[in-house]
């Protein structure tokens, strides 16, 4: 039996759940629009019998060279691919010894790296294609509301004081306090309502997202895609110093405060309010419009 063709295949190690956690969301949706772009292109999992993809794109996330070598190297070889690509978060071109650095090397080798996020210079085998949100996915409330804030807790991250929660509630109450994390994070009951990490994709953003005035990051990203997503939501991202990176921030978006001050935290919720969702919504899909990320990667894959 003849193998299917494929221009693209997107794909990543089995997680075994619906397009929720990140490998599979990133891969399904750059799939989604690189087929709109015109390429035969599609999303699955590893292993993949039966296709013969003259590009592949893995989404995983950026792994030890050990790791790769034990799970994603022999179903990837097995593709017989011409060329293969990774997905990384940003360039590695000032961190020689970031712990992906021979994950990535393992790529270059075949094809390259398409990077997420850029500085101003990039290594000779890495691309930079962008970040995309798909619109038509995540949308803000077709009423308009604009009333939740969402309270990030990463395992990583350190989570709010309930007594800054308690200051938000007495001083602006028309708020909405909404959490979000693994389903083994305490405290849950501190908000008016608790979002479990792995709901499918299209799910948890209308969940997390249609509503909201505010996304606040509980931790350091390196990346971020719900910052990305949240904006195209139409809601502020409020953050303290070094806490997301400059470029995933649209300027109708971007609002600061103090970590760990309740006051400025409340500062920042009011003027996130006064804030136009409308505006921060098309500066977002300009931003991070998914067509053009699918153009870049098309160059950067030679397809």
């Amino acid at each position: 039996m003849t193998d299917r063709r494929l221009d693209v295949l997107v794909t990543c190690h089995p997680h075994h759940e619906a397009i929720a956690w990140f490998p599979r969301v990133r891969g399904h949706y750059l799939a989604k629009h690189l087929a709109r772009a015109g390429l035969a292109a599609e999303f699955h999992e590893l292993p993949v019998p039966g296709v013969r993809p003259t590009v592949v794109i893995c989404s995983e996330y950026q792994q030890e060279l050990d790791w790769l070598e034990q799970h994603l190297a022999a179903p990837l070889t097995a593709l017989g691919a011409e060329r293969t690509y990774c997905l990384a978060d940003a360039s590695l071109v000032d961190a020689p010894d970031h712990f992906s650095q021979p994950y990535c090397r393992w790529f270059a080798a075949r094809g390259g790296v398409l990077c997420h996020l850029a500085g101003e210079d990039l290594l000779p085998y890495e691309h930079w294609i962008g970040i995309g949100v798909d619109g038509e996915v995540v949308r803000p409330d077709a009423n308009g509301r604009r009333d939740q804030v969402v309270f990030d807790h990463p395992k990583r991250g350190t989570p709010p004081d309930p007594g800054a929660l308690a200051t938000i509630r007495a001083r602006i109450p028309g708020l909405r306090l909404v959490g979000t994390g693994p389903d083994d994070t305490p405290d849950q009951d501190a908000y008016d309502e608790w979002i479990d990490y792995g709901l499918p994709h299209e799910t948890y953003v209308r969940a997390v997202f249609a509503g909201a005035v505010a996304y606040v990051p509980g931790a350091h990203e390196s990346m971020g895609l719900p910052i990305t997503e949240a904006q195209v939501a139409g809601a502020c991202v409020v953050s303290s110093i070094f806490q997301v990176k400059p470029e995933l921030l649209v300027p109708s978006a971007k609002v600061g405060y103090e970590a760990g001050d309740a006051d400025s935290l409340v500062v920042a919720l009011a003027v996130a309010q006064a804030r136009d969702g409308v505006e921060i919504r098309e500066q977002a899909l300009e931003r991070f419009d998914f067509a053009a990320v699918a153009a870049r990667t098309r160059a950067a894959i030679g397809l």
